[in-house]
């Protein structure tokens, strides 16, 4: 299984992409590009659910 570290765009923390998943594509395809961590994907979704939720 191949791996590569990438550092998350928001927490600045580096974490891995494995092989096989969206991110690992998404990295193949363009090195350059910012990526952000599992852990900072769900705060955003569940800001945006928030928000969306919370129109008045």
């Amino acid at each position: 299984m191949i791996t590569y570290e990438v550092t998350c765009r928001y927490c600045r923390q580096p974490f891995h992409v494995v092989e096989g998943t969206k991110k690992y594509a998404d990295y193949k395809k363009n090195h350059q590009a910012n990526f952000s961590c599992d852990t900072c994907d769900r705060l955003i979704e569940d800001d945006s659910r928030k928000y969306l939720f919370n129109r008045d």
